[in-house]
């Protein structure tokens, strides 16, 4: 008879346990971050009045196309890069960026284009701080019918009232200067030749929505782009450019600061069919943007929605045809080849390049894009975009989907015609790239990681990096090696193999105890 003992205890032993790891859900939400399908996006714990409230997205569907597009706006996020959303209407395009926004604790302002603003309620303006003549003025400048002088009158209309867009295309770089408000010497002429009395030194600046929201870091949702004429548009474009900035002529031109969490979006419908009064913006101002074509919505998510607001409970999204990023950004003073071979990273780059000018050259053959009434081109900004979306999202093996990620993104979504983004695929498996052995042991900063790394964070972190080579090389199980390389820190012992010498004799005499 085998000798009757004691149940072993795991916590005893202290063996590490294998854990099954934790299902991942499309979307996770932290106290510190908001995870949409690997996206991650840092959360502000700061809830304000302009901050989205729960009850607006009680009946949000997290199907495939909502969280598709969710991620899509992560990304534009994470990248800091202006979108440009085209689609049906109702599909929830503002509804979707308000919804993210939501999430991270973000504030939102949207804008219509359609001519219910101008130029003073985006840019600024000058006005009296006496608020019975401030509103003696605002009310001339919002009907300017009610001047008394005709050239007052016509001033007003020509420099800041936002017309309906006319034409077949609304061209805002062919307009250097664009929509400019007025300056204070202006506006004390306006209000002049109308009789209205301004005290001395009474004229202050106020900003515009534009503004307002870049110096505090909201998030500015312009709808229908695609309505009003392309002057008001011009003012923006230095805005749509990396880290852009807002020159302010009409305030002795003052550049507006930048937060670094202000992010820009618009939204347009269509143009043509049924959506009159939508032009086609030109191609060149399309580029500056991070464009993406909606098109309509599945019939099949049609359903499920409907489906799901009457309480029926729908099937949760295949993570796997989603496909979950684990990225793990490239810190800025990192390259490439700090990473991969000189050779690799050259590879990968003329192949990029060649598949960019082939795709111009379709477009301008009309191999491409017949079909869409909205044009649009590739350029320069694309290849910094590349650069861009495979430093932010690179993911250690597993290259070749990050690059055809950024293809997606990229070139791929900016076509309605499924024929043309086949075409489009079919052409980018020409930067498929082996991937490359014997990577140089870089590691990358995690998205939230400080970039400016002290003398002593260096030191803890190359202490660490000899640890876990140590741990490789250990006589242990495999368990026990990745549980001691994932807590490793500078305070381990030297000597790792004694963590687990204890353990290993008990285990040992356990052993003994039970032999028959």
């Amino acid at each position: 008879m085998p000798k009757e003992t004691s149940p072993i205890n795991p916590a005893e032993l202290e063996a590490p346990i294998e854990v099954a790891p934790k299902e991942r859900k499309p979307i996770e939400v932290s106290d510190s971050e908001v995870d949409v399908a690997g996206i991650k996006i840092h959360r502000s714990r700061e809830i304000t009045e302009r901050v989205p409230k729960a009850e607006k997205f009680q009946d949000f569907s997290e199907d495939e196309f909502s969280v598709g597009l969710l991620k899509k706006i992560a990304r534009a996020v994470e990248l800091d890069h202006p979108l440009l959303l085209q689609g049906e209407v109702a599909i929830g395009k503002s509804y979707t960026i308000e919804y993210l926004a939501h999430l991270c604790g973000r504030e939102v302002y949207r804008m219509s284009l359609n001519g219910q603003t101008d130029t003073t309620d985006l840019i600024g303006k000058w006005v009296p701080r006496t608020e019975t003549v401030r509103n003696k003025i605002a009310d001339l400048l919002k009907n300017p019918d009610k001047c008394k002088n005709l050239d007052i009158q016509r001033m007003i209309q020509e420099r800041i009232m936002i017309k309906p867009a006319r034409g077949e295309e609304i061209a805002p770089e062919k307009d250097r200067q664009g929509k400019i408000g007025f300056s204070k010497e202006e506006m004390e002429t306006i209000a002049m030749r109308e009789g209205i009395e301004v005290p001395e030194g009474d004229w202050i600046w106020q900003d515009g929505d534009i503004p307002q929201q870049m110096k505090k870091g909201a998030w500015s949702v312009l709808d229908e782009v695609n309505t009003c004429e392309s002057q008001i548009l011009v003012r923006l474009n230095a805005v749509l450019e990396k880290n852009g900035e807002l020159v302010l002529s009409e305030n002795g031109s003052k550049v507006v600061p930048r937060h670094k969490d202000f992010r820009l979006f618009a939204t347009v419908n269509p143009p043509g069919g049924r959506y009159k009064g939508r032009i086609p913006l030109s191609a060149e101002w399309i580029s500056r943007w991070f464009f993406q074509n909606l098109g309509i919505l599945p019939k099949e998510v049609a359903m499920q929605r409907l489906i799901q607001a009457e309480g029926v409970k729908i099937k949760d999204i295949d993570t796997n045809q989603l496909r979950m990023s684990n990225p793990e950004r490239i810190s800025p003073e990192t390259r490439l080849t700090d990473i991969y071979s000189e050779e690799w990273v050259k590879d990968l780059f003329i192949k990029y390049v060649e598949f960019r000018y082939k795709l111009q050259d379709m477009l301008a053959n009309n191999d491409l894009a017949n079909n869409e009434y909205q044009k649009f081109d590739f350029d320069q900004r694309d290849d910094r975009r590349f650069r861009d979306f495979i430093r932010s999202f690179y993911e250690n093996d597993n290259t070749n989907q990050i690059i055809q990620e950024a293809i997606a993104y990229l070139f791929i979504d900016k076509f309605s015609n499924e024929l043309d983004r086949q075409k489009v695929r079919d052409l980018a498996q020409a930067i498929n790239v082996a991937e490359p052995k014997g990577k140089k042991e870089v590691a990358p900063l995690t998205p939230f990681e400080k970039e400016d790394i002290g003398e002593d964070e260096k030191t803890a972190k190359a202490e660490i990096a000899k640890l876990k080579e140590k741990i490789k090389d250990l006589d242990l199980p495999e368990a026990h090696k990745k549980l001691l390389a994932e807590s490793s820190s500078p305070e381990l012992p030297p000597d790792l193999s004694s963590v687990f010498t204890a353990f290993q004799a008990k285990l040992d005499a356990r052993a003994k105890e039970m032999a028959v």
